[in-house]
């Protein structure tokens, strides 16, 4: 489990009844003092919204999380504090004693939720683009190797060896020389792609991007063993190890490779999408359709949970066996104990996040809108309880 599911595992287990979770996703790659103006007054104005709308038992508590937040973006909108990161979010409540803030590389979208739970939908998805992935530039002279989370640098190393190309003479002499020109950069590249199979070991779900000319990175590519191959993602162009110091060709470099992990992912979601469908057409191991991914959930079944962007999905949860249900029912259909209206794809995410599973938030589809928007992959079938059925609460 990386960092990032592990983070979102924990804050899915959050729930405060009392007091409030606030949810705040922003988008900080300012280009400029009007756009910096813009989410200031949308945090001011969102926060201004939730106070008048508040109608809790503890409203001292919950005005305090609202300050720390108000104070936390005012000083990033007076640049207080240095922030480098493009998209920010942060999850406070007072009452749980929770402050916890994520930078990203990449921006987000600007949202302010309140409730019982923390939305983590904006941030699943974050961590379902930018998986865990090795970046490694080459040239002749080696590989600088980084390993990135979220789309941001977490580890570097540089494996580099001098590789002449000139020499004078001809004839004989000029082709042994050229020999062990060659066999110099094979060495070199060689130990490179024994430093990037350790590392793409290290962690199976670890994804490859390579960067540099065409013919070094095919030289290296050669090197690395075929199960590595299979997970290569993307290859970029670019000047090599010597150019990459360049601080802008460095930061190119990055933004290319988190440009390639979007494409990818985005041309991968249409054909996960219908997967998941013909697999639960014919009986396998998915479902589709809010009702009975919201049973699977409930049954602790769903490996991952894939949902449409903004789907907005209301149901409700029971107060005493937490079982969710599509439909406003005043008592639960497992244990029979009042029910309480809840946004349900919050809490679907949620679950499935709490759990140990995978939420995958994906672009509008139109074959996903079909079903309602919602589908997913499970562990096993089999069903360990019919709702109006009489059983004891569930376990969670």
């Amino acid at each position: 489990m990386t960092p990032i599911q592990a983070e979102l595992q924990r804050l899915a287990g959050l729930r405060s009844d009392r007091d409030p979770i606030v949810s705040l996703y922003l988008n900080t790659r300012w280009s400029d003092q009007h756009q910096r103006v813009r989410v200031r007054l949308f945090v001011k104005e969102g926060l201004a919204r939730v106070r008048e709308e508040y109608a809790g038992p503890d409203p001292e508590m919950f005005e305090r999380t609202l300050e720390r937040i108000d104070r936390y973006v005012d000083g990033l909108w007076r640049q207080a504090y240095e922030v480098s990161d493009a998209g920010t979010a942060v999850f406070a409540c007072e009452g749980l004693g929770l402050w916890r803030t994520f930078g990203f590389r990449h921006h987000m979208r600007n949202q302010l939720e309140v409730g019982p739970a923390p939305h983590l939908l904006q941030l699943a998805r974050f961590a379902y683009d930018f998986q865990p992935t090795i970046l490694a530039v080459v040239d002749s002279r080696g590989a600088w190797i980084f390993e990135t989370a979220l789309g941001d640098v977490v580890g570097e190393a540089r494996i580099e060896h001098d590789a002449h190309r000139r020499h004078t003479m001809g004839g004989w002499s000029q082709f042994r020389y050229q020999r062990r020109i060659d066999n110099d950069i094979a060495r070199n590249l060689a130990e490179g792609a024994e430093h990037v199979v350790f590392l793409m070991d290290g962690v199976p779900t670890r994804r490859l991007v390579l960067a540099g000319t065409a013919r070094e990175v095919a030289t290296f590519e050669k090197a690395l063993p075929s199960r590595i191959r299979e997970r290569i993602i993307g290859r970029l162009s670019g000047p090599g190890v010597r150019g990459f110091r360049t601080g802008e060709i460095r930061a190119d470099m990055l933004d290319g490779m988190i440009d390639e992990l979007l494409d990818q992912e985005r041309a991968g979601e249409a054909g996960e999408i219908r997967r998941v469908v013909a697999e639960a057409l014919a009986g396998g191991l998915a479902e589709i359709g809010p009702e009975d991914v919201v049973l699977a959930a409930n049954e602790g079944r769903v490996h991952r949970l894939v949902i449409q962007r903004d789907l907005e999905l209301e149901g409700w949860r029971c107060t005493n066996c937490d079982a969710l249900g599509i439909k406003h029912e005043k008592s639960c259909g497992f244990c029979g104990y009042p029910t309480e209206d809840v946004p349900l794809s919050t809490e679907l995410a949620n679950r499935v996040l709490q759990e140990g599973g995978e939420v995958a938030v994906v672009e509008p589809d139109a074959l996903l809108r079909h079903y309602f928007g919602v589908a997913a992959v499970l562990r096993h079938r089999g069903a360990r309880a019919n709702i109006g059925a009489a059983v004891e609460p569930l376990a969670y």
